[in-house]
Formats: structure tokens, C-alpha cells, sequence
């Protein structure tokens, strides 16, 4: 079955253990609109479901059900990081972490 719109913006806001008024303070928007979205009942902009999503610390894509998977922020923030780095640099670091994720891969398969 899938989420709505409001389903999913209920459920990440209470996980993350967010007040509707918090939630409607971070996203520039009163909390009875944040509570109206949660029962389906009216549907925000695409400048307000930003801002909510950014208030989540969640991709707007995940929170309108595009994406299964929430992308860790912080994680995002590294990955930009390196983007920004000049070639040489980041291929450096792309080996570093390929040689990482090959080494967790290998301990996760022989604790099987």
C-alpha cells in the first residue's frame, strides 16, 4: 500500500519527534496547515513541501514518496564535498572509500 502525502509527512515528523507547531515554525507555516497536509485534506506547494522536507532534515523526494530510501544529510554533505574537490583529489578519496566498503562487505559476509 502506498503512503499519501500526509501519511508520510506524519510519520517522518513523529519519528523524528517534531511537534506540529515546531514543524510549521521551521517551515514558515502555521500548524493547523501542517495538520490539515497529515489528514490529507489539503496538499502544500512545491516551496512549502520543500521547506517542510528541509525542516526534516529529509529529500523532498522521500517525503512525497518518490524515493524509498532517506538519504542521510550528513552523508549528502560529504558526497558534495568531494564533488567540489579538484580531480586528482577526489579520485584519491573514491579509492579510499571504495577499498572501505569492499573491507565492511567482506567482514559482514563472514560473520554469516
Amino acid at each position: 500500500m502506498d503512503m499519501t502525502f500526509g501519511n508520510r509527512l506524519a510519520s517522518i515528523r513523529k519519528e523524528r519527534k517534531v511537534s506540529q507547531s515546531d514543524l510549521g515554525i521551521k517551515a514558515g507555516v502555521h500548524a493547523n496547515l501542517i495538520g490539515r497536509y497529515e489528514r490529507d485534506e489539503a496538499i502544500p506547494s512545491v516551496e512549502v513541501a520543500s521547506k517542510i522536507a528541509d525542516a526534516l532534515s529529509v529529500s523532498l523526494d522521500y517525503l512525497v514518496g518518490k524515493a524509498d530510501k532517506q538519504v542521510d544529510q550528513t552523508l549528502l554533505d560529504k558526497v558534495l564535498s568531494i564533488q567540489q574537490l579538484p580531480d586528482e583529489d577526489r579520485e584519491h578519496i573514491m579509492y579510499s572509500i571504495d577499498g572501505l566498503i569492499q573491507h565492511a562487505k567482506t567482514r559482514l559476509a563472514y560473520k554469516k
